[in-house]
């Protein structure tokens, strides 16, 4: 997974991280990607169901394991919708995740492989 979008068979640009999973599913939200501006205001495509609006960008991606894609998929992002409450909430739900913030700090939960387990760039 990475913070940046382009072809899959390229090596990605900016930090990324490569993990394995033996099964189940894994899946990355993101507000980096299909977005755009109008007027003044940049929008992505998650938007929170509260408001209709695009979720505030606390998250810029979101990565989730759980037992399916469909379900690591509305995980995450759920997780970009509840901003700083998803760490909470995915680590009750015991799902392994990586949330990278807007200013590219790193958060972890519930058993996702620490640095020294992935291989990162």
């Amino acid at each position: 997974m990475q913070d940046v979008t382009g072809p899959a068979d390229e090596t990605p640009e900016g930090p990324y991280a490569l993990i394995t999973i033996r099964d189940g599913g894994l899946a990355t939200s993101s507000t980096t990607a299909r977005r755009w501006q109008r007027g003044g205001d940049v929008l992505h495509h998650i938007l929170d169901p509260r408001t209709g609006l695009p979720a505030a960008p606390v998250w810029r991606t979101v990565s989730v394991a759980a037992g399916s894609c469909a379900d690591a998929n509305a995980a995450s992002t759920a997780a970009v919708i509840r901003g700083r409450r998803a760490l909470g909430w995915l680590t009750r739900l015991g799902l392994p995740a990586r949330l990278v913030d807007a200013t590219g700090a790193v958060f972890t939960v519930a058993g996702w492989p620490d640095d020294s387990e992935v291989a990162q760039n």
